[in-house]
């Protein structure tokens, strides 16, 4: 059942593309699901566009009767490092991740539905190896496993792949013209692969290889609040997915592999809770004139709260956090344009990174947007966003046979979307 969800769900994201990133948020949730939210980085409180049914779907109250769908495409252009002894192995990718959104509304009521990535770091290789290998190697050759002293790893790969499918499936209402209020169901299905291998002097080829999948329910709650023509403000709450893994371990893994896979917690047949956490968002559009328009947002990531399984090595210090402003200007009734700043605060520090962070490091971040949206009539509008992600390089102290790190990492985003409002 559940591998025939993801290949319904795969159609349904890709139409042709294959969904492999998305980057905005905490440690495990993810933002970025529109173009226009990559040409602004604050869309909580939005009241226009398709995709508020994910941002803001209380605000589809705001907007005019009728039935509209629109499909988002980004492109990223990622660029990972670490840097160790001297060297930086990196990965360097550029996928593609479309998302789906629906809304019906009807005066004082609407429906709504979404096809997302909640969650996840994506898809990355590093062909080279990376700090994963680089620390089991460095164990070995120390001697760490009672044989292997002084051997070399040559022909290192280390790659990760972690996605979370989402569908979220909803209604809103008006209670008056100031109010309005929304509730959605959500279901989430997951997978997460990790492939490191090599070439060992002594033990020969190792293959440390393990899937694991989970799947769970959550709901979404809104409220919208609309006092004047020139404001409006928006909260909503994402309750926590509880998410319980099963691993299993590729059969083709070396018996040497399986020993450092059980040192990290990852044990075949066995299962171990990672939620995604709740989620907080708050927003404010404030029209200053009839063409500009001001925007702060601000998302908090419920990282604390939610059940990881400590084997994992997983030990957030406090809650992740984003916080945005964006600035829009409307130069007539066709054009308009977005300008954003975004800084997330990551609650979670290197030396505690398990191996799934280690190939996708989660880091505080500098982000700016640029956006765009041109109605060409009634029905069609399209928009196109330009991001650039600044993380801020962070190290992870040298312990055992691991040696020092330092996380680098830079994604810039080019997305469009076509939104049709069929009546």
């Amino acid at each position: 059942m559940r591998k025939t969800i993801v290949q319904i769900l795969t159609v349904l994201l890709a139409v042709g593309f294959l969904s492999q990133f998305a980057f905005a948020g905490g440690i495990d949730n993810k933002q970025n699901f529109s173009a226009n939210y990559i040409g602004s980085a604050s869309r909580n409180a939005a009241i226009d566009g398709a995709d508020i049914a994910a941002y803001n779907p209380a605000g589809i109250m705001q907007m005019e009767n009728g039935l509209y769908a629109e499909l988002d495409t980004q492109v990223f252009f990622v660029d990972y490092d670490h840097n160790f002894d001297g060297e930086s192995y990196g990965v360097s990718e550029m996928p593609i991740v479309p998302s789906l959104f629906t809304i019906y509304k009807q005066d004082k009521w609407a429906a709504f539905g979404t096809v997302t990535i909640n969650g996840g770091g994506g898809k990355v290789e590093y062909d080279d190896g990376n700090i994963v290998t680089e620390t089991i190697g460095n164990a070995v050759a120390s001697g760490a496993f009672g044989a292997g002293a002084g051997s070399t790893f040559t022909d290192q790969f280390a790659g990760v792949e972690s996605i979370y499918y989402t569908l979220t499936a909803g209604g809103s209402y008006a209670v008056n013209d100031m109010f309005s209020v929304s509730a959605a169901a959500r279901y989430i299905t997951a997978i997460k692969e990790v492939d490191i291998h090599g070439t060992n002097s002594y033990f020969g080829y190792i293959l440390g290889k393990y899937e694991e999948d989970a799947d769970g329910f959550g709901g979404v709650f809104g409220i919208n609040i609309r006092p004047n023509n020139n404001i409006n403000i928006a909260l909503k709450y994402e309750t926590k997915v509880e998410l319980d893994w099963d691993c299993d371990i590729d059969p083709a893994a070396s018996a040497f592999s399986v020993i450092i896979l059980g040192q990290n917690g990852k044990v075949d047949g066995q299962s171990y809770p990672r939620d995604l956490p709740a989620v907080f968002s708050a927003g404010l559009v404030w029209d200053v004139t009839p063409q500009l328009s001001i925007s702060p947002s601000y998302t908090l990531y419920f990282e604390k709260d939610a059940d990881w399984d400590t084997t994992q090595n997983t030990l957030t210090t406090k809650n992740s956090y984003d916080l945005a402003l964006s600035v829009g200007y409307s130069f007539n009734d066709k054009l308009s344009a977005t300008v954003g700043y975004m800084y997330t605060d990551i609650g979670l520090e290197p030396k505690d990174y398990s191996l799934t962070e280690q190939m996708s490091p989660p880091l505080d971040c500098h982000t700016v947007a640029l956006g765009t949206t041109y109605k060409f009539n009634e029905k069609i509008t399209v928009s196109t966003g330009l991001m650039g992600a600044f993380y801020v390089s962070d190290s992870a102290v040298a312990s055992g046979a691991a040696p020092a790190v330092e996380y680098e990492k830079t994604v810039y985003i080019v997305a469009f979307n076509l939104q049709y409002k069929f009546f």
